[in-house]
């Protein structure tokens, strides 16, 4: 529907009512942009909208991304001008390897004072362009319309991510009679074309030792029904790519192989017995180093389906290579391997399958085997702390982490069956969790949400624990307090390591930092935890009631191995 072109009204005005067009619903506002015009005008909306104001820049952008990335929706950012930007600039690059789709408007100077070099003012758009897939100024109030179109347009298309325009002061007070734009009906990618798919069909059947990695596309384009489907027609080992952002598969389904790992020779080991691998929406990247032999032996065949653009066949040898739905794809796929196989392959495949089940199920006995369970008295490992979490938690709980490449992550420890129970951080920059978990909320207001962070990771975004307490969300904190987060990372520190030399730690406990009351003076209830018999009772007590809490848990050691 077009806006009257001869209707006068305030930029701001304009801005806000294109934002509307566009199905925008959700605002994430930083502090110092809570006088600008934007912000006085969405906070007076009477429209079905929810404007959410934050303590720092950097809450809000991670907050956008944990929101954006459950709701699967173009969240709003608003930035004051200056040093807003650089504040949030980790967040950014957070959300841009995630591949969250996000509006950043900055309210930026006056277009009188830009070209002066006035106090506290930094390039806006150069500063951004290297972390969004789109940066631009306004120029007048009359574009303003098509610029916000293109910027949903720019973070939603294939690879989806953040964008950036800034608008300075002086336009937005201007009247303007520019027409609305409205959001164009888009066609969706479709699948690959016939001979791709009868290829990967023929390939497949003919394949002795078939596996199939699903990357995070599976989880961000809703593929992963197919991915499972195909899978068991296939009866091949499932694994998912290394520091999954989703659930990519269900980490309980009979076939499912495991994470891959950050390390280059640990993730080649895991997968050399394959003749042949169908990479399915695979984003993260092994490179090898100097005299490091490739992710792939010199036996295995690879096949890759993407949705980006130029990321399937960019890297790695592959026979075949398509840029497609991938939903789509792996139902025609199917259904080509069913009518091309006969009854003797048929037999052979549910041979596979029931091996790689009994495979699966030998390695998880193994696991199980070596465990001990802890007495009450003795102290929390992390991985007891993720079982005995996982045992107490809510089913309808959602699990936010920023835990980096550890052997026993949420990711490998806990249940995960939805397709929207987890959600995870590939990028490696701390104070992730605690923000996204409040975004993550308000797209699922009626699901508790439980932010697994460390305590290095948590210093960075504090402020997250105010906002839960500002907005009384049901958010639960649980700190894995290491006194050093590095001893955490093992799969991402053995990565660093084969580059250089990271075992390093940093000593947080000199002095030690007593979170709790950190915690306490933001009023979020807090609790420290030493030995698993006060681990169980503060589980048994933080999901009784609806408001936000948080347990500092010592974690006395971490295994490597």
């Amino acid at each position: 529907m077009q806006a009257d072109a001869t209707t006068i009204k305030l930029t701001s005005s304009l801005i806000v009512e294109q934002l509307l067009t566009e199905g925008t619903s959700m605002f994430f506002v930083a502090p110092r942009s809570m006088r600008s015009p934007l912000a006085k005008i969405l906070s007076q909306s009477r429209n079905n909208i929810t404007v959410v104001n934050t303590l720092s820049e950097l809450t809000a952008v991670f907050m956008a991304t944990g929101y954006g990335q459950a709701s699967s929706r173009v969240p709003v950012v608003i930035l004051p001008a200056g040093q807003g930007l650089v504040s949030c600039l980790a967040a950014i690059y957070t959300a841009s390897r995630m591949r969250i789709p996000m509006v950043i408007i900055q309210d930026d100077l006056s277009t009188p004072v830009l070209n002066d070099d006035p106090p506290l003012t930094v390039d806006s758009v150069s500063i951004a362009r290297p972390l969004c897939k789109w940066a631009a100024q306004a120029r007048s109030a009359h574009e303003i319309p098509r610029l916000i179109r293109r910027a949903f347009t720019e973070a939603m298309a294939p690879p989806k991510g953040p964008v950036f325009l800034s608008i300075p002061a002086d336009i937005t007070q201007e009247p303007v009679s520019s027409p609305l734009i409205s959001p164009p009906h888009t066609s969706p990618l479709g699948a690959a074309d016939h001979n791709f798919i009868l290829k990967t069909a023929r390939s497949l059947v003919a394949a002795q030792s078939p596996a199939i990695i699903a990357g995070n596309e599976v989880s961000q384009f809703r593929a992963r029904k197919e991915v499972a489907t195909l899978a068991e027609v296939i009866g091949c080992p499932v694994y998912t790519e290394p520091m999954p952002t989703g659930v990519n598969f269900p980490n309980r389904h009979p076939q499912f192989a495991g994470v891959l790992p950050l390390s280059l020779t640990q993730a080649r080991d895991k997968i050399a017995s394959h003749d042949l691998i169908l990479m399915l929406g695979m984003q993260t990247r092994l490179p090898g180093g100097k005299d490091q032999a490739g992710l792939l032996s010199a036996r295995t065949s690879v096949i890759q389906i993407n949705i980006e653009p130029t990321l399937a066949g960019k890297s790695l040898p592959c026979i075949a290579a398509a840029n497609a739905d991938l939903a789509e794809t792996l139902s025609r796929l199917r259904a080509e391997i069913q009518l091309i196989a006969d009854t003797k392959w048929c037999s052979l495949a549910r041979g596979k399958a029931q091996a790689t089940i009994d495979n699966v199920s030998k390695d998880r006995q193994k696991i199980e085997e070596e465990l001990v369970y802890p007495k009450p008295s003795e102290p929390v490992s992390l991985f007891w702390l993720l079982r005995t979490l996982d045992g107490a938690r809510p089913t309808s709980s959602i699990v936010v982490t920023d835990l980096v490449g550890s052997k026993f992550d949420p990711s490998f420890v806990m249940s995960f069956e939805g397709s929207s129970s987890y959600f995870a951080s590939n990028s490696g920059v701390d104070g992730f969790a605690a923000a996204a978990a409040l975004g993550t909320h308000w797209a699922s207001p009626e699901n508790p949400v439980i932010a697994i962070t460390t305590d290095q990771s948590l210093l960075q975004c504090p402020q997250a624990l105010w906002t839960a307490a500002h907005y009384n969300l049901n958010v639960k904190f649980i700190i894995v307090n290491s006194r050093g987060a590095n001893n955490l990372a093992s799969e991402f520190e053995h990565y660093m390591s084969e580059q250089d030399d990271c075992s390093s730690h940093f000593p947080l406990d000199k002095p030690e930092i007593e979170y709790p009351l950190m915690s306490q003076s933001m009023r979020v209830a807090a609790t420290k935890v030493e030995t698993m018999a006060e681990l169980e009772a503060a589980l048994t007590k933080v999901f009784e009631d609806k408001n936000p809490c948080c347990i500092d848990v010592r974690i006395a050691q971490v295994s490597t191995s």
